[in-house]
Protein backbone atom coordinates (compact mmCIF):
# COMPACT_ATOMS: atom_id res chain seq x y z
CA UNK A 1 0.00 0.00 0.00
CA UNK A 2 1.86 3.49 -1.07
CA UNK A 3 1.98 6.39 0.78
CA UNK A 4 -0.75 8.01 -0.86
CA UNK A 5 -2.92 5.07 0.05
CA UNK A 6 -2.56 5.17 3.61
CA UNK A 7 -3.08 8.81 3.88
CA UNK A 8 -6.00 8.75 2.04
CA UNK A 9 -7.25 6.07 4.41
CA UNK A 10 -6.43 7.95 7.63
CA UNK A 11 -8.66 10.65 6.47
CA UNK A 12 -11.59 8.99 5.56
CA UNK A 13 -12.06 7.90 8.94
CA UNK A 14 -12.35 11.63 9.91
CA UNK A 15 -10.26 12.66 12.36
CA UNK A 16 -11.57 15.78 13.97
CA UNK A 17 -15.40 13.75 13.97
CA UNK A 18 -13.46 11.06 15.72
CA UNK A 19 -11.68 12.92 18.07
CA UNK A 20 -15.12 14.69 18.62
CA UNK A 21 -16.90 11.90 19.20
CA UNK A 22 -13.69 10.80 22.06
CA UNK A 23 -13.87 13.95 24.15
CA UNK A 24 -17.84 14.42 24.29
CA UNK A 25 -18.18 10.54 25.14
CA UNK A 26 -15.68 11.50 27.94
CA UNK A 27 -17.05 14.43 28.86
CA UNK A 28 -20.25 11.96 29.75
CA UNK A 29 -18.82 9.76 31.78
CA UNK A 30 -17.24 12.82 33.58
CA UNK A 31 -20.95 13.67 34.52
CA UNK A 32 -21.10 10.48 36.01
CA UNK A 33 -18.14 10.49 38.18
CA UNK A 34 -19.65 14.61 38.49
CA UNK A 35 -22.61 13.40 40.22
CA UNK A 36 -20.57 10.82 42.72
CA UNK A 37 -21.29 7.43 40.70
CA UNK A 38 -18.41 4.91 40.35
CA UNK A 39 -16.48 4.68 37.29
CA UNK A 40 -16.42 1.14 35.90
CA UNK A 41 -13.58 0.85 33.70
CA UNK A 42 -15.42 -2.08 31.92
CA UNK A 43 -18.30 -0.32 30.07
CA UNK A 44 -16.09 3.00 29.93
CA UNK A 45 -13.16 1.16 27.51
CA UNK A 46 -16.57 -0.89 25.44
CA UNK A 47 -18.51 1.86 25.09
CA UNK A 48 -16.00 3.85 23.87
CA UNK A 49 -14.61 1.40 21.48
CA UNK A 50 -18.70 0.51 20.20
CA UNK A 51 -18.98 3.90 19.04
CA UNK A 52 -15.67 4.73 17.84
CA UNK A 53 -15.87 1.13 15.25
CA UNK A 54 -19.60 1.97 14.58
CA UNK A 55 -18.86 5.77 13.40
CA UNK A 56 -15.48 3.83 11.85
CA UNK A 57 -17.23 1.14 9.90
CA UNK A 58 -20.26 3.56 8.49
CA UNK A 59 -17.96 6.16 7.50
CA UNK A 60 -16.33 3.55 5.03
CA UNK A 61 -19.28 2.24 4.20
CA UNK A 62 -20.55 5.72 3.38
CA UNK A 63 -17.22 6.55 0.80
CA UNK A 64 -18.32 3.09 -0.56
CA UNK A 65 -21.32 3.85 -1.62
CA UNK A 66 -20.17 7.88 -2.53
CA UNK A 67 -22.80 8.75 0.11
CA UNK A 68 -20.35 9.97 2.46
CA UNK A 69 -20.64 11.55 6.24
CA UNK A 70 -19.14 14.56 6.66
CA UNK A 71 -15.44 14.73 5.47
CA UNK A 72 -14.87 17.89 8.35
CA UNK A 73 -11.87 19.58 7.68
CA UNK A 74 -10.51 16.85 4.83
CA UNK A 75 -13.40 17.14 2.54
CA UNK A 76 -11.96 19.51 -0.60
CA UNK A 77 -9.16 16.64 -1.10
CA UNK A 78 -11.61 13.79 -1.16
CA UNK A 79 -14.32 15.50 -3.28
CA UNK A 80 -11.59 15.67 -5.89
CA UNK A 81 -10.86 11.99 -5.91
CA UNK A 82 -14.13 11.34 -5.13
CA UNK A 83 -14.70 12.77 -8.57
CA UNK A 84 -11.53 10.99 -10.40
CA UNK A 85 -13.09 7.78 -9.01
CA UNK A 86 -16.82 8.35 -10.24
CA UNK A 87 -15.60 9.17 -13.60
CA UNK A 88 -13.77 6.25 -13.59
CA UNK A 89 -16.65 4.52 -12.26
CA UNK A 90 -14.76 1.93 -9.98
CA UNK A 91 -15.71 1.38 -6.30
CA UNK A 92 -12.47 0.37 -3.78
CA UNK A 93 -13.41 -2.57 -2.19
CA UNK A 94 -11.30 -2.37 0.41
CA UNK A 95 -13.68 0.52 1.68
CA UNK A 96 -16.47 -2.40 2.35
CA UNK A 97 -14.11 -4.40 3.65
CA UNK A 98 -13.31 -2.43 6.61
CA UNK A 99 -16.76 -1.19 6.82
CA UNK A 100 -18.02 -4.96 7.56
CA UNK A 101 -14.95 -5.75 10.05
CA UNK A 102 -15.70 -2.69 11.97
CA UNK A 103 -19.12 -3.27 11.89
CA UNK A 104 -18.95 -7.02 13.24
CA UNK A 105 -16.55 -5.98 15.72
CA UNK A 106 -19.46 -3.37 16.41
CA UNK A 107 -22.04 -6.06 16.82
CA UNK A 108 -19.78 -8.28 19.15
CA UNK A 109 -19.56 -5.43 21.43
CA UNK A 110 -22.89 -4.68 21.63
CA UNK A 111 -23.54 -8.43 23.06
CA UNK A 112 -20.72 -8.00 25.15
CA UNK A 113 -22.70 -5.13 26.66
CA UNK A 114 -25.77 -7.28 26.64
CA UNK A 115 -24.50 -10.12 28.10
CA UNK A 116 -21.94 -8.00 31.21
CA UNK A 117 -25.78 -6.45 32.28
CA UNK A 118 -24.21 -2.85 31.16
CA UNK A 119 -26.64 -1.93 28.63
CA UNK A 120 -30.08 -0.89 30.80
CA UNK A 121 -32.80 0.38 28.18
CA UNK A 122 -32.05 4.05 28.04
CA UNK A 123 -28.58 2.98 27.06
CA UNK A 124 -29.74 0.82 24.28
CA UNK A 125 -32.07 2.96 23.05
CA UNK A 126 -29.66 6.00 22.50
CA UNK A 127 -26.73 3.62 21.07
CA UNK A 128 -29.77 2.20 18.64
CA UNK A 129 -30.72 5.59 17.74
CA UNK A 130 -26.60 6.72 17.11
CA UNK A 131 -27.19 4.01 14.41
CA UNK A 132 -30.13 4.80 12.62
CA UNK A 133 -29.40 8.12 12.78
CA UNK A 134 -26.00 7.70 11.23
CA UNK A 135 -27.34 5.33 8.73
CA UNK A 136 -29.92 7.84 7.79
CA UNK A 137 -26.98 9.55 6.34
CA UNK A 138 -25.28 7.42 4.23
CA UNK A 139 -27.61 4.54 3.18
CA UNK A 140 -27.81 5.31 -0.81
CA UNK A 141 -31.36 6.60 -1.62
CA UNK A 142 -32.14 7.31 2.01
CA UNK A 143 -29.37 9.67 2.72
CA UNK A 144 -30.09 13.33 4.08
CA UNK A 145 -26.67 14.84 4.06
CA UNK A 146 -27.61 17.11 0.97
CA UNK A 147 -31.41 17.73 2.58
CA UNK A 148 -30.75 20.55 3.71
CA UNK A 149 -30.51 18.56 7.43
CA UNK A 150 -28.19 17.05 7.39
CA UNK A 151 -26.13 19.39 9.60
CA UNK A 152 -28.53 19.01 12.06
CA UNK A 153 -28.05 15.02 11.87
CA UNK A 154 -24.09 15.06 11.64
CA UNK A 155 -24.34 17.59 15.24
CA UNK A 156 -26.99 15.36 16.64
CA UNK A 157 -24.63 12.23 16.00
CA UNK A 158 -21.26 13.80 17.21
CA UNK A 159 -22.44 16.15 19.80
CA UNK A 160 -25.76 14.71 21.74
CA UNK A 161 -25.34 11.29 21.73
CA UNK A 162 -21.94 10.01 22.52
CA UNK A 163 -22.06 12.00 25.80
CA UNK A 164 -25.43 10.38 26.63
CA UNK A 165 -24.14 6.70 25.43
CA UNK A 166 -20.96 7.43 27.70
CA UNK A 167 -22.94 8.46 30.81
CA UNK A 168 -25.95 6.17 30.39
CA UNK A 169 -23.63 3.16 30.54
CA UNK A 170 -22.09 4.05 34.02
CA UNK A 171 -25.36 5.16 35.54
CA UNK A 172 -28.18 3.96 33.24
CA UNK A 173 -30.60 6.60 34.11
CA UNK A 174 -30.72 10.54 32.65
CA UNK A 175 -29.87 12.93 34.69
CA UNK A 176 -30.57 16.90 33.83
CA UNK A 177 -26.65 18.06 33.89
CA UNK A 178 -26.69 15.69 30.99
CA UNK A 179 -29.20 17.95 29.51
CA UNK A 180 -27.80 21.22 30.59
CA UNK A 181 -24.32 20.44 29.44
CA UNK A 182 -24.18 19.08 26.60
CA UNK A 183 -27.35 20.57 24.03
CA UNK A 184 -25.14 24.14 24.51
CA UNK A 185 -22.77 22.40 22.59
CA UNK A 186 -24.97 21.56 19.95
CA UNK A 187 -25.20 25.22 18.47
CA UNK A 188 -21.76 25.63 18.88
CA UNK A 189 -20.96 22.09 16.76
CA UNK A 190 -23.56 23.21 14.20
CA UNK A 191 -21.65 26.74 14.00
CA UNK A 192 -18.42 24.75 13.17
CA UNK A 193 -19.85 22.74 10.27
CA UNK A 194 -21.00 26.14 9.03
CA UNK A 195 -17.52 27.72 8.79
CA UNK A 196 -16.03 24.14 7.42
CA UNK A 197 -18.65 23.98 4.43
CA UNK A 198 -18.39 27.73 3.77
CA UNK A 199 -14.53 26.70 2.87
CA UNK A 200 -15.75 24.74 0.00
CA UNK A 201 -19.33 26.14 -0.64
CA UNK A 202 -17.96 27.65 -4.54
CA UNK A 203 -17.31 23.75 -5.07
CA UNK A 204 -20.69 22.76 -3.67
CA UNK A 205 -22.29 25.24 -6.17
CA UNK A 206 -20.28 23.72 -9.22
CA UNK A 207 -20.84 20.23 -8.42
CA UNK A 208 -24.51 21.09 -7.33
CA UNK A 209 -23.75 19.97 -3.76
CA UNK A 210 -27.25 21.12 -1.70
CA UNK A 211 -25.77 21.69 1.70
CA UNK A 212 -27.44 23.54 4.33
CA UNK A 213 -25.16 26.71 3.23
CA UNK A 214 -25.58 26.14 -0.37
CA UNK A 215 -29.26 26.06 0.37
CA UNK A 216 -29.43 29.40 2.48
CA UNK A 217 -26.30 31.26 0.41
CA UNK A 218 -23.34 31.93 1.90
CA UNK A 219 -24.11 35.14 3.30
CA UNK A 220 -27.46 33.43 5.05
CA UNK A 221 -25.60 30.76 6.34
CA UNK A 222 -23.24 33.27 7.95
CA UNK A 223 -26.19 34.85 9.97
CA UNK A 224 -27.03 31.30 10.62
CA UNK A 225 -23.41 31.14 12.02
CA UNK A 226 -23.35 33.57 14.18
CA UNK A 227 -26.64 32.66 15.55
CA UNK A 228 -25.70 29.57 16.64
CA UNK A 229 -22.78 30.71 18.44
CA UNK A 230 -24.74 33.31 20.73
CA UNK A 231 -27.36 30.81 20.79
CA UNK A 232 -25.28 28.36 22.30
CA UNK A 233 -23.95 30.75 25.21
CA UNK A 234 -27.18 31.91 25.91
CA UNK A 235 -27.95 27.53 26.61
CA UNK A 236 -25.12 28.19 28.89
CA UNK A 237 -26.72 31.21 30.62
CA UNK A 238 -29.93 29.12 30.86
CA UNK A 239 -27.81 26.21 32.39
CA UNK A 240 -27.61 28.42 35.27
CA UNK A 241 -30.70 29.36 36.04
CA UNK A 242 -31.74 25.99 36.15
CA UNK A 243 -29.59 24.84 38.47
CA UNK A 244 -26.51 24.21 37.02
CA UNK A 245 -23.35 24.60 39.05
CA UNK A 246 -21.32 27.94 38.19
CA UNK A 247 -18.22 26.06 38.53
CA UNK A 248 -19.17 24.26 35.61
CA UNK A 249 -20.44 26.79 33.32
CA UNK A 250 -18.44 29.86 34.19
CA UNK A 251 -15.04 29.17 33.05
CA UNK A 252 -17.72 28.66 29.29
CA UNK A 253 -17.71 32.24 29.12
CA UNK A 254 -14.06 32.41 28.75
CA UNK A 255 -14.13 31.86 25.17
CA UNK A 256 -16.67 34.73 24.23
CA UNK A 257 -14.47 37.44 23.06
CA UNK A 258 -12.89 34.57 20.91
CA UNK A 259 -16.92 34.06 19.59
CA UNK A 260 -17.60 38.07 18.88
CA UNK A 261 -14.10 38.39 17.11
CA UNK A 262 -14.98 35.49 14.60
CA UNK A 263 -18.88 37.02 14.15
CA UNK A 264 -17.25 40.48 13.75
CA UNK A 265 -15.00 39.13 11.57
CA UNK A 266 -17.29 37.15 9.57
CA UNK A 267 -19.86 39.76 9.15
CA UNK A 268 -16.91 41.76 8.05
CA UNK A 269 -16.72 39.42 4.67
CA UNK A 270 -19.85 40.79 3.59
CA UNK A 271 -17.94 44.12 3.21
CA UNK A 272 -14.96 42.84 1.00
CA UNK A 273 -12.98 42.22 4.11
CA UNK A 274 -10.09 39.18 3.23
CA UNK A 275 -10.62 36.01 3.65
CA UNK A 276 -8.18 34.53 5.75
CA UNK A 277 -9.59 30.39 6.21
CA UNK A 278 -6.36 29.53 8.37
CA UNK A 279 -7.34 31.68 11.23
CA UNK A 280 -11.40 31.04 10.89
CA UNK A 281 -11.25 27.47 11.11
CA UNK A 282 -8.97 27.95 13.99
CA UNK A 283 -10.98 30.20 15.94
CA UNK A 284 -14.40 28.04 15.23
CA UNK A 285 -12.28 25.10 16.32
CA UNK A 286 -11.42 27.18 19.42
CA UNK A 287 -15.17 27.95 19.94
CA UNK A 288 -16.39 24.84 19.89
CA UNK A 289 -13.62 22.73 21.70
CA UNK A 290 -12.22 25.16 24.55
CA UNK A 291 -15.99 25.09 26.17
CA UNK A 292 -15.98 20.85 25.62
CA UNK A 293 -12.30 21.00 27.31
CA UNK A 294 -13.27 23.24 29.88
CA UNK A 295 -16.28 21.70 31.13
CA UNK A 296 -14.92 17.78 30.39
CA UNK A 297 -11.63 19.18 32.95
CA UNK A 298 -13.90 20.53 35.65
CA UNK A 299 -16.19 17.34 35.73
CA UNK A 300 -13.01 15.00 35.80
CA UNK A 301 -10.83 17.05 38.47
CA UNK A 302 -13.80 17.35 41.47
Amino acid sequence: MTETRKLDLVQRIRPLHLMTLIVLYILGVGFGRYLGHRIDPAPLMIGLAWILTLAIGLNFLGDYFHTPFDRGLVRKEQDEKDSHDKSLKSKDEIYLYISVACLAVGAVLTLILGISGFLSFSSGLVMASFFVLYCLLIIPGVSLDLSGIGEFFTSIILVVLPPAIGYLLQVGEFHRFLYLGVFPLFPLHLALILVLRLKTYPDDIRISRKTLLVRLGWQRGIYLHNLMVLSGFLLFGVALIFGMPFRLILPVFLTLPVAGYLIWYLSSLQDGAPVRWPLITLLSLVIFFLPVYLITYTVWVR
